[in-house]
């Protein structure tokens, strides 16, 4: 009878920067960004992101993702937390985020800054203390690439 009621699961939220290389002219991409839901880093989690370019953006998440099997992991930012039992909850707000496949300078970070703007709000969601939105694109820069964490 004890056994029916299990206790939901507490998610962590991470920003994970991918370097991407160089361009044709040797210049630095950007970072590839996607907010990952996962129990730690050393499980699989699931990435929301956008993949493509311009003009063919799109939304799609991907289940099994190992953040720290990536060898192109650039950076980790944990920036919340939220119950299993509620991720459909920031999915929703994940899924409703626009696409900009018109504005050249846009790209992934751009969404998920977007995406992380949208889930701020929600009760559910227990972002870190003091995380601003504005700040991010600094703060996933100077993080480390979360293989130290344990």
């Amino acid at each position: 009878m004890f056994g029916l009621f299990k206790r939901s699961a507490t998610l962590q939220i991470y920003i994970a920067a991918y370097d991407r290389g160089v361009d044709a002219n040797g210049n630095p991409k950007p970072d590839h960004w996607a907010i990952i839901v996962s129990k730690s880093l050393s499980h699989a989690g699931t990435a929301h992101h956008v993949i493509h370019g311009h003009p063919l953006f799109e939304y799609r998440p991907r289940d099994d993702v190992y953040v720290l099997k990536s060898q192109s992991l650039a950076h980790v930012l944990n920036i919340g937390k939220i119950s299993e039992k509620d991720v459909a909850k920031i999915e929703e707000v994940f899924e409703k985020v626009a696409v900009n496949n018109v504005d050249k300078e846009w790209n992934c970070q751009d969404w998920v800054l977007e995406a992380v703007s949208g889930i701020q709000g929600l009760k559910e969601v227990s972002l870190e203390k003091g995380l601003k939105v504005e700040n991010l694109k600094e703060a996933v820069k100077a993080a480390s690439d979360g293989r130290d964490y344990n």
